[in-house]
């Protein structure tokens, strides 16, 4: 039998399971040490958002490079290099973050990182599967939402043993260069005809179907906006109404995950036989409920409960906002998949950032209920999504 070349090797799926916890980690690890950061680094409460924002900033600066100069770039290798720079970068954040505006310099290069995690293994699920591609989605980013609520935690039981927010950046990197190691000599399969980004294609992908494209990039922009309201501020959000420890405000947002992966298990059977947006509509307006119960929350016990109920609703919501990116063709796909990933990296920019503000001149719990705007938000256009994607009454 004649060998097929390395890019067209039966992808092993442990990689793309690896990478995406590892990414969930990251990501969710701000909300738990903000507190921590906030205090060790004399920073103003108005000006927290902005450690969230250099994540985001450096999110789309990746996202830029990854379609537009990098899209040759090998799989394996978008992984294998990715990591390497969390690697680094998290250790840089550890020793050289000394103030606002340096651990925003550095934290920047997170961002970068992130999206090869982030990014490569859904692109590859979307534009590989083209049969149950909701289904698929929903499984790989169960991976992530696993790390987003293992990671709280434990770095709540961390902070409770008297470790500090530079000693959780610094675990982080050494568990980012371990799994750097491992995918460098690691087999992965490739994702075919990828090509750097320029506008004519960039035109060719969204006429294919412009209403779709432009409800679904919507609805990342604002679905992201209110998670990443939860899962930065609901530590912080705690820990200064209920005047809770860094170890309890942790578990809060855990809570929050522990819905979400519970959801996300639910729905997998579901999002086999029910269409996406009528999950997504009935997911997002669960959120939008709980995540105004938990602003209005008047103890700090009826605050958590209602944290793990808005998870619950959440649940598979970005999957399956990120699964109509197998609704284009071919290569598109992947475009789409980048687009939509840009769209969020924008609402994890802004909505996480103005919460800051809200907090410190109208208060903590109408700031916090921006979740619940933006939430019931997504759960009206996927009525929308449901018309222009021309889904039909089946999975």
């Amino acid at each position: 039998m004649t060998e097929l070349p390395e890019s067209q090797r039966p992808v092993s799926y442990l990689p793309l399971f690896a990478v995406t916890f590892l990414v969930g980690v990251v990501m969710i690890s701000l909300g738990p040490v903000l507190d921590s950061i906030l205090k060790d680094l004399d920073i103003k409460l108005a000006q927290g958002g902005l450690i969230s924002a250099s994540l985001s900033v450096g999110m789309l600066i990746g996202l830029v490079a990854l379609n537009f100069f990098l899209a040759r770039l090998p799989v394996k290798w978008g992984l294998a290099g990715g990591t390497w720079l969390l690697a680094a970068s998290l250790a840089a954040s550890a020793l050289l973050g000394r103030s606002l505006w340096s651990l925003f310099a550095v934290y920047l290069f997170v961002g970068i990182a992130c999206v090869f995690l982030n990014s490569l293994p859904g692109m590859w699920v979307a534009s590989h599967v083209k049969v149950g591609t909701s289904h698929a989605m929903v499984v790989l980013l169960l991976f992530f939402a696993i790390g987003m609520m293992v990671a709280p935690v434990l770095i709540g039981i961390a902070l409770g043993l008297g470790a500090t927010w530079r000693w959780v950046f610094g675990f982080e990197a050494i568990l980012s260069a371990v799994l750097a190691v491992v995918l460098t000599v690691a087999p992965i399969s490739d994702i075919h005809g990828r090509e750097n980004l320029r506008l004519r294609q960039l035109r060719a992908v969204v006429g294919f179907n412009p209403r779709l494209f432009a409800v679904v990039l919507a609805a990342s922009v604002l679905y992201i906006g209110a998670e990443f309201t939860l899962n930065v501020w609901l530590p912080k959000y705690v820990i200064d109404v209920f005047d809770a420890g860094k170890n309890v405000a942790s578990q809060t947002v855990a809570l929050f995950w522990l819905g979400l992966v519970a959801g996300r298990l639910i729905q997998m059977p579901l999002s086999k036989r029910v269409p996406a947006s009528r999950l997504l509509m009935v997911g997002t307006g669960i959120m939008a409920v709980f995540a105004l119960a938990t602003a209005l929350s008047t103890s700090l016990p009826m605050a958590m409960v209602m944290a793990f109920f808005a998870g619950l609703g959440a649940s598979a919501s970005f999957a399956l906002i990120l699964s109509f990116s197998g609704r284009f063709t071919a290569w598109h796909a992947g475009v789409v998949y980048s687009a939509v990933m840009a769209a969020a990296a924008i609402g994890r920019i802004v909505f996480p950032y103005i919460v800051g503000p809200i907090a410190h001149s109208l208060g903590f719990r109408l700031a916090m209920g921006l979740a619940f705007v933006l939430a019931g938000a997504v759960c009206l256009l996927s009525l929308l999504l449901k018309r222009v994607s021309g889904e039909t009454g089946r999975a």
